[in-house]
């Protein structure tokens, strides 16, 4: 739709990919081709007529709240809902993480999760993993814990949105609530690849022998063949004995670095 009115030049750095969430897309516009973002706006209205509104990522995402910075091109409204799997997010991107992209595997694990199973969501944001699996799974309970105040207010409007009752939300950091978090989980998610490895000794004696971890980390594509067996020393090293049985890369970072997910199987402490 561009190449007629962008010249061979602004097209070679033009950002092919862009995320839409909800009626909001998502998109990088080089600052060498800034001026022509008028041009990029039109080209994304007329091939997506949902769209409302459109904001141009400035910051990567960040912070302990992992939250990108945008500046607003088009539209007004910055807060949406977002559909995937029977299931509504009401989400504000500019205040909160959320990715559409990470869909595909929200659907998988729920997949995995057994009837009568136990779960734990570590840096659950607004509820999507926490909510596709009590959605398309049947769970005991899902226990969701986020930092970010108002990633839970999104959280709890989310469940209610869904109307699920057995999803509890909690307030606080993983490294406060996970120790004081009675009983032990049949399977426990850890979707925050910046830092999960700082949080790996919270899943002692909270696993039960036999269940399941999902680990989601960021690592060279030139490092994949060995990702498996050093996420397992990073279980070993702090005293949980862990196999890895399946890794899938789900989604990129930055050229040739990759977010991954490796699922474990927990075997007890070391």
């Amino acid at each position: 739709m561009l190449k007629e009115k962008l010249s061979e030049e602004e097209l070679k750095v033009l950002r092919r990919s862009f995320e839409i969430i909800g009626n909001i897309a998502i998109l990088e516009i080089p600052d060498e081709i800034i001026e022509r973002k008028d041009l990029i706006v039109q080209a994304i209205l007329k091939r997506h007529k949902n769209v409302k509104t459109i904001l141009r990522k400035v910051g990567e995402v960040g912070g302990i709240y992992r939250v990108a910075s945008y500046e607003m091109i088009y539209g007004e409204e910055t807060e949406t809902i977002a559909k995937e799997h029977g299931c509504r997010f009401l989400v504000d991107p500019t205040k909160v993480y959320f990715s559409s992209r990470l869909s595909t595997e929200r659907e998988r694990v729920a997949r995995l999760v057994k009837e009568g199973e136990r779960v734990l969501v570590m840096f659950a944001g607004v509820g999507p993993f926490a909510i596709v699996i009590a959605k398309l799974s049947k769970p005991k309970e899902v226990i969701g814990v986020e930092l970010n105040k108002v990633a839970v207010e999104y959280f709890r409007k989310n469940v209610k949105l869904n109307k699920l009752e057995n999803v509890i939300v909690i307030e606080g950091d993983v490294a406060d609530v996970v120790p004081r978090l009675e009983g032990e989980f049949d399977r426990i998610l850890m979707p925050a690849p910046y830092s999960a490895e700082s949080f790996v000794h919270l899943l002692r004696g909270k696993v039960k022998r036999g269940g399941f971890v999902h680990y989601y980390t960021f690592e060279s594509e030139n490092c994949e063949e060995q990702l498996t067996k050093k996420v397992e020393e990073i279980f070993l090293k702090n005293g949980i004995v862990a196999k890895a049985f399946f890794m899938r890369k789900c989604g990129s970072f930055a050229p040739y670095v990759n977010r991954y997910v490796v699922d474990l199987q927990y075997l007890g402490e070391a």
